[in-house]
């Protein structure tokens, strides 16, 4: 019982370190069509072209580039801050997430930035990244996040904070996407203008059946030798 009982005391200590990092940095750099799939770090990644190609579509719609590379941008003005590999959302487009093994996950936060389709834009907020995660009951939540002023025509890369927007919510999958401000509202399709760019996505996936088993069986061992300590000191 013992054995148990600091199994389960380890398993509680090692809970914040279960949290998934998406940072790409393993990749290679690559472009992608709608209905492309990559695999990275336990997940599965689905490339969605913009909605106005509809569920078939397959153009060109995201990319993984490295913030290094002088040529990544040859028109756009890529995001600054950030010299590692990340993934572009373009042209419209959009990517779905889900665990490979099919496990429920919660979110945490992730880095992210406009993709501008041209440099050197005026110093304005030109739209949204939106989440849109597929809870594990089947229900739809989403959060909009404006994207950052322009600095110098090109945006910087902020940080936002997923569990603060979706709690400990669990999700079987998340789409990101973007939209453009149109002076009545933030919209996709946008004339392949709606585009942007993330990295450092964390995520917590739900343990295994055997995790919670285990941890039950500890706390229940920790339970019994505490009565049994107290029934000892009754009877002295």
């Amino acid at each position: 019982m013992a054995a148990a009982a600091i199994g389960a005391l380890a398993l509680i200590g090692a809970a914040p370190a279960m949290a998934d990092t998406i940072d790409f940095d393993s990749l290679d750099p690559n472009t992608y069509n709608g209905l492309d799939t990559f695999d990275f770090g336990g997940y599965h990644f689905e490339v969605i072209d913009t909605p106005a190609a509809g569920p078939s579509g397959n153009g060109f719609a995201g990319a993984i580039g490295n913030g290094n590379d002088p040529f990544l941008c040859a028109i756009a003005g890529c995001p600054t801050g950030n010299t590692s590999n990340y993934y572009l959302g373009v042209n419209d487009g959009s990517l779905k997430i889900s665990r490979g093994d099919h496990r429920a996950f919660s979110l945490g936060s992730l880095e992210y930035a406009f993709l501008a389709p041209v440099d050197n834009l005026p110093g304005y907020s030109y739209g949204q990244l939106t989440v849109t995660g597929t809870t594990v009951g089947g229900g739809t939540v989403t959060h909009s996040f404006d994207f950052p002023e322009l600095v110098g025509g090109y945006s910087p890369f902020v940080t936002a904070s997923l569990q603060s927007a979706f709690g400990a919510t669990l999700f079987s999958n998340v789409t990101i996407s973007s939209c453009i401000f149109d002076g009545a509202g933030c919209v996709n399709p946008s004339n392949n203008q709606a585009q942007f760019a993330f990295d450092n996505l964390t995520l917590a996936p739900v343990p295994e059946p055997q995790t919670y088993a285990m941890l039950g069986l500890g706390l229940a061992a920790i339970s019994l030798a505490a009565r049994r300590r107290a029934q000892r000191h009754s009877n002295v």
